[in-house]
């Protein structure tokens, strides 16, 4: 492989990688924003005698309308251990610490091109590094399929963040 393919096998990989990491913190925070939400509504009604008792829920409004977060909240503790969001946010959580992990050695990695002007056998041998630490996140995704909207805009972010014109290339 030629040194230029080679250098821009790093720099997607380096692009690649970084998008991964902008796309499992969203994610990641998502599922963080649920587990709270449900936490929250399973609260508000384990603490029900206290809150049931305020000025609005003595109203005939109140008491629907307390009844109602009663009944999503029976609702969402009966399905929270089959959502199983804290699991998914372990994982999440896994996932997006080896994308950083890997972000940081790619970006060593194009700090180490632009000393050594090129592609050395260190950028060599570092890069195979990374590529081994890659796999184990590549074949063990958090999920099956993709939030491409997300993805989408993230890609646009990375370009703007890591623009070409950045990116070392030997002259010539």
């Amino acid at each position: 492989m030629k040194n230029e393919d080679f250098l821009w096998e790093i720099y997607d990989n380096y692009r690649t990688v970084r998008l991964n990491v902008k796309y499992y913190s969203a994610r990641l925070h998502s599922y963080e924003n649920y587990n709270f939400w449900f936490e929250i509504l399973i609260a508000i009604t384990v603490s029900g005698s206290a809150i049931s008792g305020l000025w609005f829920f003595e109203t005939p409004e109140g008491k629907i309308f307390w009844k109602c977060i009663s009944a999503f909240s029976v609702i969402a503790a009966f399905l929270k251990p089959f959502i199983r969001l804290t699991q998914k946010i372990k994982f999440y959580e896994q996932t997006l610490s080896g994308y950083r992990a890997l972000d940081y050695e790619l970006y060593e990695i194009v700090v180490q091109i632009k000393k050594d002007q090129g592609c050395s056998s260190i950028v060599r041998k570092m890069f195979d590094n990374a590529q081994k630490k890659k796999k184990d996140l590549v074949t063990n995704p958090p999920e099956i399929k993709q939030d491409k909207k997300l993805i989408d805009k993230f890609y646009d972010e990375v370009l703007n963040e890591i623009p070409k014109e950045t990116l070392f290339l030997p002259k010539g």
